[in-house]
């Protein structure tokens, strides 16, 4: 007969273990990302009688987060300057990425400063607060950030002189030549994930990334046109910039669009995009996508034609 087996002593590490066996450790069950529309936030960012203030697109709650999160990674939201007036925002993200809505005015963030006007978008780093000044107008700007990724880790956000993350300024002109020079380029290719100008930066141009993380896309659909019904597992946080009539099907479910509204399309979902009216609708998209083509798991794929 074997002899008793003497527990080992209980140390203040040893008590903290925990253990699960197969059957139980691989069956996490997390809140479904909801197939959001935000409408009040930005009824309130172009609201004229709004002040100088920052409103987040937040469903981190529904999420079970304890923090501010639009998707589990992602935060977007809208920032509303008053003329004359400043407003500085110190996200903990290692990448904030902006779209001027409206107005004209300067960014400042350490020693890096720059102009911008309607139409016009920018990248920088994280680890320094960042400062939003109009001149001559009310100003809106759509700002995006991975601070979620960071706060689920516990992490800072790198030094600005380490980040990855540069700052980068893309101005709306040149966004819209380069969609022309992409359409030119796409013309009568089929199962095309619609027309895209993807943005990235110097440091960052052989992943075509924006950041580690994130991508960043501006999206253009021709009147009476659709994007193919297709899915990935990356979730898709969308600004909605112009465009009549035009909508999104999410599981099979119509989502309409409305101008400058925040959308949130759920990984996986099977959608597609499409333009019913008489004018060119264009979108932008934040996704969560680097993670996932850094891990091989991006899963694109288009689906069937029932699907549309």
């Amino acid at each position: 007969m074997d002899a008793a087996v003497t527990p080992p002593a209980v140390t203040p590490y040893s008590a903290r273990a925990r253990y699960f066996d197969s059957g139980s450790a691989f069956n996490l069950v997390y809140t479904d990302v909801p197939a959001a529309s935000f409408v009040a936030e930005r009824d309130a960012a172009l609201n004229e009688s709004t002040g100088t203030c920052w409103i987040p697109c937040d469903q981190g709650k529904v999420l079970g987060l304890s923090y501010a999160a639009t998707s589990p990674l992602i935060l977007a939201g809208y920032v509303r300057v008053r003329k004359g007036e400043s407003i500085e925002i110190d996200p903990r993200a290692s990448v904030v990425l902006g779209y001027v809505i409206s107005g004209t005015g300067a960014i400042s963030q350490a020693t890096d400063a720059f102009d911008w006007e309607a139409g016009d978008i920018f990248s920088l780093p994280g680890g320094a607060p960042i400062r939003f000044s109009s001149t001559t107008t009310d100003c809106v700007l759509w700002i995006v950030s991975n601070e979620p990724q960071l706060k689920f880790e516990g992490f800072a956000p790198p030094p600005r002189i380490a980040a990855q993350v540069e700052v980068a300024h893309f101005p709306a002109a040149t966004i819209s030549a380069e969609l022309d020079l992409a359409r030119a380029r796409l013309a009568g290719q089929e199962r095309v994930a619609g027309l895209a100008v993807v943005l990235s930066s110097e440091r960052l141009e052989s992943t075509k990334n924006i950041s580690p993380s994130l991508t960043f896309a501006m999206n253009q659909l021709t009147p009476g046109n659709f994007q193919a019904a297709h899915s990935h597992n990356s979730v898709a946080v969308s600004l909605a910039i112009e465009g009549t009539h035009c909508y999104s099907k999410v599981n099979g479910l119509r989502k309409d669009w409305s101008p400058f509204v925040t959308l949130v399309t759920p990984p996986t979902s099977v959608h597609s995009h499409h333009n019913d009216g008489d004018r060119l609708a264009q979108w932008l998209i934040a996704q969560d996508g680097g993670i996932y083509y850094h891990c091989r798991t991006m899963g694109f794929r288009f689906e069937s034609p029932e699907h549309r």
